[in-house]
């Protein structure tokens, strides 16, 4: 079992890479990555990402 502590780290570590790491490889890389990858297919990560976390914790919420 995960400790709650954890799991808040798990969701600020999501959140971070969904509104911070993601755009700036965005901005950093556009002439080396193709357009489609780079403004479709790279924030689809963080998205499917939280939507994961979100699933996990209602699960863990549940009585």
């Amino acid at each position: 079992m995960v400790s709650p502590r954890t799991s808040e780290w798990v969701l600020v570590g999501a959140v971070a890479t969904a509104f911070l790491l993601i755009p700036m490889i965005i901005i950093w890389q556009p002439p080396a990555l193709p357009f489609r990858f780079s403004f479709i297919i790279l924030p689809l990560i963080p998205a499917v990402g939280l939507a994961l976390l979100a699933v996990w914790f209602a699960l863990r919420r549940r009585p």
